[in-house]
């Protein structure tokens, strides 16, 4: 539905409960989709119900709507998937960004390594957010899509372990490929009730000999083929084979 908006906070909304809209919300309801008192629309807020609502009243700094009914949201994602990713150029991050939340990853964490160009920039995760909201509105989820702040490569090191499964998107892989990796995952995670996935994808400049070392002895080192992917590919590549395997 395209008459769909975000909440922001965590005041638990029922039937009959009125919420209150301003800011960019406010203006895309008010300016952009010209939606007038009596129109209904739905909300949510991060991980909720949607809610079905109607607009009572209209201000020039905010819109007043009141809860007619919920159903539950069946688009959010059913399985943990986060991606690692090292930092590549934002126009870059902000398209893996929109992708990812469309196909049904749950978190992403951005890291710098050795051989990236961008530079950390906690500013701009802020943008991300804001993108990961958008996301939502378009594919239906009310789940956002986590973005934490940029880490070390060290940082993420120990945060790899605490998944079921990790892949490592490896260009100097020779021996194990994507394909029977996942059938690997497909018989370690079988029987969990929510199983957690990770995946590791390097930036433009890929990462160093000794990064690759390190990182092959705590995840699954793979190849994609004899084709060497686009960092934004990678990303999604693996996000589209992993949801598509889980039904996510």
């Amino acid at each position: 539905m395209e008459k769909r908006f975000f909440v922001e906070g965590s005041d638990k909304i029922d039937v009959g409960s009125k919420i209150i809209l301003t800011e960019d919300e406010h203006t895309h309801l008010s300016r952009i989709m010209r939606l007038r008192v009596g129109d209904e629309v739905e909300c949510f807020q991060d991980g909720s119900d949607v809610f079905v609502c109607k607009i009572l009243m209209e201000t020039k700094t905010a819109t007043t709507l009141e809860v007619l009914d919920s159903y539950p949201c069946l688009a959010n994602p059913k399985v943990d998937i986060t991606l690692f990713q090292a930092l590549p150029k934002l126009d870059k991050l902000e398209l893996i960004t929109q992708k990812l939340c469309e196909i049904g990853v749950s978190r992403i964490v951005p890291f710098y390594s050795k051989f990236c160009i961008a530079k950390p920039n906690e500013q701009k995760v802020e943008r991300l957010k804001k993108i990961v909201v958008s996301a939502c509105k378009q594919c239906g989820r009310t789940s956002l899509l986590q973005i934490d702040l940029p880490k070390k490569i060290a940082e993420i090191l120990p945060m790899l372990k605490n998944f079921d499964f990790v892949l490592f998107a490896n260009e100097k892989e020779d021996a194990k490929n994507i394909g029977s990796a996942l059938l690997d995952m497909g018989k370690e995670i079988k029987g969990k009730k929510r199983p957690s996935i990770a995946y590791v994808v390097g930036s433009e400049g890929g990462f160093s000999p000794e990064e690759i070392d390190t990182l092959s002895k705590v995840c699954t080192s793979v190849s994609f083929g004899k084709r060497i992917l686009r960092t934004e590919t990678a990303s999604i590549f693996v996000a589209s084979l992993l949801c598509g395997m889980l039904e996510v």
